[in-house]
């Protein structure tokens, strides 16, 4: 993981996207859910209900072993019931802890694309600046060709003279 944070894995040469394209902005693409069975409107999840026991649809008499049984029965239930409790508000807080990672990363997304846009337009700058100093360089250019010329006809004047 070190190795990431130094920069060995980094992708660069691929050009910054300077024709205004986009790719992988589109909605299906920025809302994909962050796991398959995320609760979503249309992923509501699954409606069933826990039960522990049947409904008891009907008046009946129960049997001495039957109460006692139920007994027992609901001190684990209890058990559950406060087992689930716990393991439920310790996924709510899990929940939470994932959602607030998640918005640092996106923040620091928007931060990365911010200086990456900013370094783009810093080379843009520089290009420009030294695109603007190509004609001086060619004046220099040419003004050494000129001397270069005016050099070599005064020589051959004065072999010419010999």
């Amino acid at each position: 993981m070190l190795s990431y944070f130094k920069g060995d894995d980094l992708n660069s040469g691929s050009i910054a996207p300077v024709q205004g394209q986009a790719n992988n902005l589109d909605a299906n693409s920025v809302h994909s859910k962050s796991a398959n069975n995320a609760i979503t409107p249309d992923s509501p999840g699954s409606w069933k209900a826990y039960r522990a026991v049947p409904v008891v649809t009907e008046a009946r008499a129960f049997t001495e072993e039957e109460a006692d049984a139920l007994t027992e029965f609901e001190k684990q239930e209890r058990m559950k019931r406060k087992a689930s409790k716990k393991a439920y508000e310790k996924l709510e807080k899990i929940g939470n802890h994932q959602t607030a990672i998640n918005r640092h990363h996106e923040k620091y997304r928007r931060n990365e694309a911010r200086n990456e846009r900013r370094i783009q337009g810093y080379k843009n700058t520089s290009a420009k600046y030294l695109h603007s100093l190509r004609p001086e360089y060619a004046k220099l250019g040419q003004g050494l060709e000129q001397s270069a010329q005016q050099a070599d006809q005064a020589i051959n004047a004065l072999m010419g003279q010999l």
